[in-house]
């Protein structure tokens, strides 16, 4: 009886023993759950921090951007507000000398061609006078003036302005920005993102990730470890490398946007101060063939 059951049983502990044998080991051994979990935590705990830190950053760029605006926008106002405060006394001034001197010299007619110019000369209005010169030049609205010029570079709205480019770096919605690759490079939904990649290697419910292949048994604990901390080291340094090439860009953006606005002020400031020598340099001119005096004036923008 005892050779009987004993010859029964060989059959089937064969069997047992080729399964076990045949069978990946993962599925030897109980599954190390806790283990899965504190993978899936540590990646949330890492993307939340990598995400402030992205807002942060974001919020930062934002404020630097809107303190340059206002920095450069109150510069150049006071450069306009000046050189139009300017333009108003002289005109005033101008237009009350032409009184006197009419009055004194009216009467000579050889004066009187002098006079006539004198007058065209002051009028803001009249032509390519100096005044003219001197009035369109700190025109921002009149097309290829030096405030027009200035004003331009520091529209936010004026397509490929220095301002709409540093503007359009620092828009997280911008196609192909710095701080569009930066959005989506930490951005776990992003297709193929670092952070994508990071969160479907962390996750035991992704197909082919290591954490499913070793829940399922495919892979050894060991082996998921493995392919697991060779993902998380790409893809960590992929991500850190993406951020600070990007930074670095805006950096660089800002930088350059900063120097360039400061050569564009030196500039405007020489522009509208030569022109605004020449203008009185030839009313004085005129003025002195007509009474013997010219004007004195000292420089408007020079000291800014």
């Amino acid at each position: 009886m005892k050779q009987s059951i004993h010859k029964f049983l060989l059959p089937i502990l064969g069997l047992v023993t080729a399964l076990v044998m045949v069978l990946p080991s993962g599925l030897a051994h109980a599954t190390d759950t806790k283990w899965i979990n504190q993978v899936w935590n540590d990646y949330k705990a890492y993307n939340k921090k990598i995400t402030e830190a992205y807002k942060a950053d974001q919020q930062q760029m934002d404020a630097n951007y809107k303190e340059y605006l206002k920095q450069y926008t109150d510069r150049m106002n006071s450069v306009e507000n000046k050189v139009l405060a300017d333009q108003k006394e002289w005109n005033e001034k101008l237009q009350a000398d032409l009184t006197k001197l009419q009055e004194q010299y009216g009467g000579s007619r050889e004066k009187a061609d002098d006079l006539r110019k004198y007058k065209q000369m002051i009028n803001p209005k009249f032509m390519d006078s100096p005044m003219n010169r001197y009035a369109t030049q700190a025109n921002r609205n009149f097309l290829n003036s030096t405030m027009w010029e200035y004003a331009k570079e520091l529209n936010e709205n004026f397509l490929n302005s220095k301002t709409w480019k540093y503007k359009k770096d620092i828009n997280p919605n911008f196609l192909d920005s710095p701080a569009f690759k930066y959005k989506n490079a930490v951005n776990e939904n992003f297709l193929n993102s670092p952070m994508q990649k990071l969160k479907m290697a962390s996750s035991k419910d992704y197909v082919n990730s290591p954490m499913l292949r070793y829940n399922l048994g495919k892979i050894s604990k060991t082996k998921a470890q493995q392919e697991y901390a060779k993902i998380y080291k790409e893809q960590t340094a992929n991500l850190a490398a993406i951020i600070k090439a990007n930074k670095q860009a805006i950096a660089n953006t800002e930088a350059e946007t900063r120097k360039e606005l400061d050569a564009l002020h030196e500039k405007s400031v020489d522009d509208l101060e030569n022109q605004r020598e020449e203008t009185l340099r030839s009313i004085s001119e005129m003025r002195a063939r007509i009474c013997g005096e010219g004007l004195s004036w000292q420089p408007l923008l020079k000291a800014q």
